[in-house]
């Protein structure tokens, strides 16, 4: 199957033939702030996405105190993608950019200490760790492996 998306403005866009590594749920503050909402996204190894379109970018210091580098179109603005210190050879991109996210659903949420109390989920959710959880997060991703 493949999976496709693009940003707003359509300019940006990826393509993959690979089910997500690993699909999380942050619930930290600065990925409310930078998406104005809640914060879902897929992981894949980077060299397995083709992507499309110029993209600037934003880098700030995330929870883990390593810094994450937000790839945007310099059109819409749209967040396409992000690559992160802690998780080398790995992009997280907004399941937003789907172009069929039903199926693209969260198994992981991080940072449930900061949690809004209205966000719930439809028992997708099996495993949740009150900070960032690298450990269990790459857990997650090497298991995830055999299952695509």
């Amino acid at each position: 199957m493949s999976y496709t998306g693009q940003c707003h403005c359509g300019n940006v866009k990826f393509e993959t033939n690979l089910k997500p590594m690993l699909v999380v749920q942050c619930n930290c503050g600065s990925c409310r702030r930078l998406t104005g909402s809640v914060g879902v996204r897929a992981m894949y190894s980077s060299d397995e996405v083709t992507w499309t379109g110029a993209i600037s970018e934003y880098v700030y210091q995330g929870g883990s105190g390593g810094n994450l580098y937000t790839q945007h179109c310099p059109n819409c603005h749209t967040n396409v993608y992000t690559t992160l210190d802690y998780m080398e050879g790995m992009t997280s991109i907004p399941v937003g950019m789907f172009d069929d996210p039903q199926e693209i659903k969260p198994w992981l949420e991080i940072w449930t200490d900061a949690k809004l109390n209205w966000v719930k989920d439809d028992g997708c959710i099996t495993n949740s760790v009150p900070d960032m959880g690298v450990q269990e997060r790459l857990v997650e991703v090497l298991e995830s492996l055999e299952n695509r």
